[in-house]
């Protein structure tokens, strides 16, 4: 699999439909050839070779190159070093090179060594196009044995455009394991029928021919050296019971910035134990920048008592936050729209290939599957060959002048997501009165591409509120936004990409918000689509006597005649600034009840695990929808 999740080996091609989905694929001496295939040598005593092609008869167009992946079988009981030559070439082939230390190879009785060989052709200018072959040979050094194969190539017409940063592609692919050639995946035919070496429980039940598609090839995350993320708070330490909560972005410790995870643990390391410090982050709903006072807990007191394995005196006094960061990210290049689905190697490889041309690339563990994890692969070095069939899609940057009569400062240069943007002047907008879905979630690809149809590299009017500021405290204007006579804000609520959120404040048009809601709350379209399961949320206890996390709690109802399994479901209020993920089945017929803080969760009773109330005293609005984002259930107060 090329997927950086776990492989296990007899459901390798159900790994392929996770996400790089396998790797793979070669076709050999082992393939089929215009050429007759040698025999394998005779054993002379308890020597015998076997040089096989994964894949052969490739195309490749003149003046280019092509790989192959060979193995070098040895099919004697002693163990043995063959010394790999080239025999002869064609004159259109330039060059045949053999990978490097690999022109001498020593093999185990009955073992099998994979390696590759590069083949270069002449020129476009100096060639003809037709059939051409090499001929490499494998030599024992301790008896007189040999095998040889032939490479055959053709050169009837031309490579395809090339691969670029950020392309959808798809490949024909073959995944052998570097140590002893066992194939662990192929989307092949060939591969799959004609060769013998593979890895226990690869077995053709488990066949699959169809390419692979990647997205978003060559692209990867990289720090935006602009500020950190807590990747883990723990909930019962200082960090956790001052509200601090995973996922938060973090500006400034005690005013200094955070830019990375070295600026953090500088400032963290000279910190002592029940110093108050203010920690300030940012609101993931509103874009405001929040502060929250933390209480420093003693690192030498928590390391004695969870982790005595890794006390030391010198961590007594110290500050100790009970948090992980990691470095806020941001894509590698301007035509990545998302990072890379492939395993590092296998999808670096891809980006400047020509469509119709064959690599092959050895892959240390490290850009595989990992030195070291849960995967079966992990901590084994991989060989991939890769036939690149076609580019499905290339995203495509088009930067235009501005419009002389047009006011750049005005126009719209860059959309973040459903709701909020960028003008030329480098001001910053968030649109008042919607909420729009977190990335990642349902409907938040959609909401964004809704508001960039709309207004990226149109000139906008912002219209300023009554009730609400100009900006929010992170500097962003806070606008109902139009071009020209459409009211953007009012259109994106409609079209159910948004939902209608009217702040404690209010705002000047919430009457305009709450018609378009109510459009396509009857219409079902976008974030409105309705499910098809029959749930309902009948009541929200918003204001409990004492503690309101403990106190508040909401009443869903399933009217079905079956259990309902609720895994991958969403339940979320108004503001989004948290939400709930279902990993349950509710039983047919039954109520139950779903409190905000913590608890044990049983058959009728679930608990959310906040630390403080949800549901606003004033007003809210509960959501829930299924996996794929449709509404299941719907409740204001």
């Amino acid at each position: 699999m090329i997927s950086s999740r776990s492989l296990s080996m007899p459901i390798a091609f159900l790994m392929i439909a996770s996400v790089l989905l396998s790797t793979g694929c070669m076709k050999d001496n082992y393939a089929d050839s215009t050429e007759e295939i040698p025999e394998p040598a005779a054993i002379i005593d308890d020597f015998g070779v076997n040089l096989g092609v994964l894949t052969n008869n490739h195309f490749v167009a003149p003046g280019y190159d092509t790989d192959f992946i060979l193995v070098v079988e040895n099919i004697g009981f002693q163990s043995d070093t063959y010394n790999i030559t080239v025999e002869s070439s064609d004159n259109e082939i330039v060059d045949v090179v053999i990978e490097e230390g690999y022109e001498q190879i020593m093999v185990n009785g009955g073992n099998v060594i994979p390696f590759i060989a590069n083949v270069n052709l002449t020129p476009y200018y100096n060639s003809t196009e037709g059939k051409f072959s090499a001929v490499l040979k494998a030599s024992s050094q301790n008896s007189n044995v040999t095998s040889e194969v032939i490479l055959n190539i053709h050169t009837n017409g031309t490579f395809g455009n090339i691969t670029q940063t950020g392309d959808s592609v798809s490949v024909h692919y073959a995944g052998i394991i570097a140590m002893n050639g066992q194939l662990f995946d192929s989307s092949m035919e060939e591969v799959w029928d004609n060769y013998s070496h593979r890895r226990l429980g690869v077995i053709d039940a488990y066949k699959h021919i169809d390419p692979l598609s990647a997205s978003n090839i060559g692209c990867s995350s990289i720090p935006t050296n602009e500020s950190v993320i807590f990747s883990y708070v723990a909930p019962d330490l200082s960090s956790g019971l001052a509200g601090l909560e995973t996922g938060m972005e973090v500006i400034s410790i005690n005013d200094q910035d955070v830019n990375n995870r070295d600026d953090y643990f500088d400032i963290v390391n000279l910190t002592i134990a029940n110093q108050t410090i203010n920690v300030t982050v940012v609101n993931s709903t509103t874009g405001n920048l929040d502060v929250y006072h933390v209480n420093l807990s003693d690192m030498g007191d928590f390391y004695s008592a969870y982790y005595p394995q890794y006390y030391d005196t010198w961590m007594d006094g110290k500050g100790f936050m009970g948090i992980n960061v990691e470095d806020t990210q941001e894509l590698s290049s301007k035509y990545c729209m998302g990072s890379r689905q492939m395993i590092v190697g296998f999808d670096n490889k891809m980006v400047g290939m020509h469509e119709g041309q064959t690599v092959s690339i050895r892959i240390p563990a490290k850009d595989a599957y990992g030195e070291y994890g849960s995967s079966d692969l992990a901590g084994l070095d991989l060989i991939f060959e890769i036939e690149m069939l076609s580019i499905l899609s290339r995203n495509i940057i088009i930067e235009e002048e501005p419009d002389e009569l047009q006011n750049y400062n005005m126009t719209v240069t860059e959309v973040i997501d459903g709701d909020t943007f960028y003008l030329g002047n480098g001001d910053k907008v968030r649109m008042l009165g919607i909420n729009t879905p977190e990335s990642g979630r349902p409907y938040a690809q959609e909401a964004t591409d809704f508001l960039t149809n709309m207004i990226l590299g149109k000139e906008v009017t912002l219209v300023n509120d009554s009730k609400n500021g100009d900006s929010d405290t992170y500097g962003r204007l806070l606008s109902h936004v139009y071009v020209n006579d459409t009211f953007v804000n009012y259109e994106i609520i409609k079209a159910g990409y948004a939902f209608w959120y009217p702040y404690t404040s209010g705002t000047d048009f919430d009457t305009e918000y709450e018609e378009a809601q109510t459009f396509a709350s009857n219409t079902t379209v976008g974030l409105w689509t309705e499910s098809s399961y029959n749930l309902t949320i009948d009541y929200i206890e918003y204001d409990p006597e004492g503690d309101e996390a403990d106190g508040e709690y909401l009443v869903l109802t399933n009217h079905e005649n079956y259990n309902v399994s609720m895994v991958g479901w969403f339940l979320q209020d108004e503001a989004a600034q948290t939400a709930y993920e279902f990993n349950f089945t509710i039983s047919n017929n039954t109520s139950i009840r779903i409190y905000t803080g913590d608890g044990v969760d049983n058959s009728t009773t679930l608990y959310w695990g906040w630390y403080q109330g949800i549901w606003n005293n004033s007003g809210d609005f509960a959501i829930i929808q299924d996996k794929n984002g449709y509404m299941v259930a719907n409740y204001r107060y």
